[in-house]
C-alpha cells in the first residue's frame, strides 16, 4: 500500500485514468491534491480535515481512493438526496472503470423504507383513513409490488414530508422486529444485509450518529468492521452530533403512546382499563402543554419554578407509572403490548431527565400551536467523540466546502475533537473576480430597523427585472421570506416559488422548467442546491445569518464557551454565521461558465468590524456598493 497515494495521484493527472476513461473529465490540480491527501491518510488512526472550494470535484476525489483502497469503507453524506446522488450517479460513473467486482450498498434510516406490516394495517383500517389517505395508500401498495428497495424516495408523486409516510414506515417504537409477520419481506432488513456484505456503503450523518451510540437498528454491527470513514458535507456534523447525543421529549410522544394503547385494547378486548388509562395519559399531557403555554417564561429552567408545571409533570409521571404497571400484566400476549411497555419506561426516564436538570446540559423549550417539545443538548460532545475515535480503529476523513473561517479550522476541529488532525485548504478553481460581483447596496436599513421588508422587496424587484427572473432570494427566517414574498407578488408577473408551496425537489424542478422564475427559501435552500448555467444568475441574501440566541444548539455552545471564560460571540456566533453565509454564497457559481451577482442586504457587512472576517472568508469576488452596477452586470449576463 506504500504506492497507493501515488497511484491515486496519477489517476487524477492530466493523462491519468479518469482523463482517459471519462469524456467530460478535465484536470484540476486541487482535485488531484485532495485525492492524494485522502489516499495518504488511509491508515488506522489517521484523521484528515480538508476544505475544498466549490468546483474542486471532491466527490470523485474521495470516491476513487475509497474504491481502490481494498478496504471496507463508509461514505457519509449530509442528506438523503446527496446519498442518492452518490449512489445512483457518481458511483456508476466510476465503477465501470475498475475491474474489481467491488460491492456497494446504500443504507438509510428506518423511516425511509416501506413497512409492509404498517401499510396493510392502515389499508385494513378504512374507518380511520381520509379519502385522500386511502388513495395514497392504494398507490403506495401498487408501487410496493414493483419496488426492489422499498425506498420511499422512489415515489416521486409523494412530497418528501408527506404525512402518509409516517403511517407506512416504521419507527424504533413501533417496529415488531423478528416478531413481525412480514419480517421475511422487510425492506429495511434487506438493506442492512446488503450494507453488511458491501465493500463500500453510502450512509448519512444522521444514521451514523443515530441512537447516541451508533446502535440504531444494526448499523452498530457494521461500524466496527469498517477500515475507513469518509464524511462529505462535514460542516453539518457538529450540529448533528449535539442533537444525537442530546434528548428530546414532545407532547406527541404521549399522544402516540395513548393512540397505540387504544389500539392494543381493541386487539385484546378484555382490558377496558387500558382504554381509560390512554385517555388519562393524553389528558395529562395536554395539561402539561397548557401549563407551559400559560406563562411567558422562555426557558425550561424558568418553567420549573412554576408550581403548575411541576405539578403537571408529577401527575404525568404518576400516570406513566400506573400505565407501566398495568402493561406489565399483558407482556407476552401481544407484540404491541411489549412495545408499549418499553416506550412507557423510556418516557418515564425522559420525564425524570427534564425534571432534574443537569449542569452539563443546555435545556430548551419549544412551544407549538398544539403541544411542546423539550430539548436537552450536551454543552460539548468532545469527550464522546474522542471515545468514538479511540473505540474504532479506522481512518477518518472530513471534507466540505465550508470548514474554515479566515484560514482557521478551529471552530470545527474544537467541536469535533480533531485538534491533532491533518488539515488542508484547497481554493475553488473558479475565477470569482471575473465570474461574480458582490454588492452590498447603500441605503439599506440594518436588520433590526423599521421598514426592512419594504427595502429588501424593492431591491429584489429591481434585481429580478434586470435578471429576467433566474433569482434565488435566501432568507434567515420564514417571517421575512413571507413578508418580502407578499410584497413581490403585487409587483411581479414572473413565477414566484416560495418554500412550503411544494417539496424542495418539486420547487427546484419547477424553477428549472420555467426559466424565469424566482425562488424564495430559508435554510433548506442555502446548501445542497446545484443550479448551473444561465438558469440562475442572481442570489440575494437578506442578512448575515447569525443564529437566534434561543436556538438550543447555540445555547449549548454559548454556555460551554462562557464556562471556559471565552467570548461566545467571537468563538461561537461569529464563526457559525460565517460558515452559514459561505454555504448560501456557494449557490451562485457552480461551474467555470457561470456568471452572476450576489447581493447581501445587510449593511453590517461593511459597517461593523466583524464584517472583515466575513469578507475574508468568502471567495474573492469583485465588489461594489452601487446597486446600479449590479443591475448593469445582470443585464449583461
Amino acid at each position: 500500500m506504500a504506492r497507493f497515494p501515488n497511484k491515486i495521484k496519477q489517476a487524477f493527472a492530466a493523462n491519468g485514468l479518469l482523463a482517459e476513461q471519462l469524456p467530460n473529465f478535465s484536470y484540476r490540480q486541487a482535485q488531484q491534491q485532495l485525492a492524494h491527501a485522502i489516499a495518504r491518510n488511509h491508515k488506522p488512526g489517521q484523521r484528515l480535515v480538508a476544505e475544498a472550494g466549490t468546483g474542486t470535484g471532491k466527490t470523485f476525489a474521495y470516491l476513487l481512493p475509497a474504491l481502490l483502497s481494498g478496504k471496507r469503507v463508509a461514505i457519509s453524506t449530509g442528506t438523503k438526496n446527496l446519498q442518492d446522488q452518490l449512489f445512483f450517479k457518481d458511483l456508476p460513473s466510476l465503477l465501470p472503470l475498475l475491474d474489481s467486482g467491488i460491492r456497494v450498498a446504500l443504507l438509510k434510516g428506518r423511516s425511509n423504507y416501506l413497512c409492509h406490516y404498517h401499510l396493510h394495517r392502515h389499508l385494513a383500517d378504512t374507518d380511520n383513513q381520509s379519502p385522500i389517505e386511502m388513495d395514497q395508500l392504494i398507490r403506495i401498495r401498487s408501487w410496493a409490488n414493483g419496488t426492489g428497495s422499498g425506498d420511499m424516495a422512489e415515489m416521486d408523486s409523494l412530497a418528501e414530508d408527506a404525512p402518509i409516510l409516517r403511517k407506512v414506515t416504521s419507527t424504533h417504537d413501533n417496529c415488531l422486529g423478528r416478531k413481525c409477520p412480514e419480517f421475511d419481506r422487510c425492506f429495511l432488513k434487506r438493506a442492512r444485509a446488503k450494507a453488511m456484505a458491501a465493500d463500500l456503503v453510502v450512509i448519512n450523518h444522521h444514521l451514523f450518529f443515530a441512537d447516541s451510540g451508533l446502535k440504531e437498528g444494526g448499523f452498530g454491527e457494521l461500524l466496527p468492521e469498517l477500515d475507513w470513514l469518509i464524511f462529505d458535507e462535514a460542516h453539518q456534523l457538529p450540529d448533528i452530533a449535539l442533537n444525537r447525543f442530546g434528548e428530546r421529549l414532545t407532547s406527541s410522544n404521549f399522544h402516540y403512546l395513548a393512540r397505540d394503547i387504544r389500539r392494543l385494547y381493541q386487539q385484546l378486548k378484555d382490558c377496558k382499563s387500558l382504554d381509560t388509562r390512554a385517555d388519562d395519559l393524553q389528558r395529562q399531557a395536554d395539561e402539561l402543554s397548557e401549563a407551559l403555554h400559560a406563562n411567558g417564561a422562555p426557558g425550561w429552567l424558568v418553567q420549573l419554578k412554576y408550581a403548575r408545571v411541576t405539578d403537571a409533570m408529577a401527575e404525568l409521571e404518576q400516570q406513566l407509572q400506573e400505565l407501566h404497571k398495568e402493561l406489565g400484566y399483558h407482556l407476552g400476549r401481544d407484540e404491541l403490548a411489549d412495545l408499549c411497555f418499553e416506550r412507557c419506561a423510556r418516557l418515564m426516564g425522559l420525564l425524570a431527565h427534564f425534571a432534574e436538570p443537569d449542569a452539563s446540559q443546555a435545556y430548551t423549550l419549544e412551544r407549538r400551536k398544539q403541544g411542546f417539545a423539550l430539548v436537552s443538548s450536551p454543552l460539548s460532545v468532545r469527550d464522546k467523540l474522542t471515545e468514538l475515535y479511540q473505540q474504532y480503529h479506522c481512518a477518518w476523513a472530513f471534507t466540505s466546502a465550508t470548514l474554515q473561517v479566515a484560514g482557521d479550522f478551529g471552530y470545527f476541529t474544537r467541536q469535533m475533537a480533531l485538534d491533532d488532525a491533518e488539515t488542508l485548504i484547497l481554493d475553488s478553481p473558479f475565477d470569482y473576480p471575473r465570474q461574480a460581483l458582490l454588492c452590498v447596496p447603500r441605503g439599506l436599513p440594518e436588520p433590526h430597523e423599521a421598514g426592512v421588508a419594504d427595502h429588501l422587496a424593492a431591491v429584489a424587484n429591481e434585481l429580478i427585472e434586470a435578471a429576467d427572473g433566474r433569482t434565488f432570494l435566501l432568507f434567515t427566517s420564514y417571517h421575512m421570506m413571507h413578508q418580502v414574498g407578499e410584497r413581490l407578488s403585487r409587483r411581479q408577473s414572473r413565477p414566484l416559488l416560495v418554500q412550503g408551496m411544494d417539496s424542495k425537489r418539486q420547487l427546484l424542478s419547477r424553477f428549472h422548467a420555467y426559466g424565469n422564475a424566482v425562488l424564495l427559501g430559508t435554510s433548506a435552500f442555502w446548501e445542497g442546491v446545484d443550479v448551473r448555467g444561465r438558469g440562475l444568475c442572481c442570489v440575494m441574501i437578506d442578512k448575515l445569518p447569525f443564529v437566534s440566541p434561543d436556538d438550543p444548539l447555540t445555547q449549548a455552545r454559548v454556555s460551554a464557551c462562557q464556562r471556559s471564560g471565552q467570548d461566545p460571540f467571537s468563538q461561537v456566533q461569529l464563526p457559525q454565521a460565517i460558515l452559514a453565509l459561505k454555504q448560501g454564497v456557494g449557490r451562485l457559481i457552480r461551474s467555470e461558465q457561470d456568471q452572476g451577482v450576489l447581493v447581501i442586504g445587510d449593511p453590517r457587512l461593511v459597517h461593523r468590524p466583524y464584517g472583515e472576517q466575513f469578507i475574508a472568508s468568502l471567495p474573492a469576488m469583485a465588489r461594489t456598493r452601487e446597486l446600479d452596477n449590479a443591475l448593469a452586470r445582470l443585464r449583461e449576463v
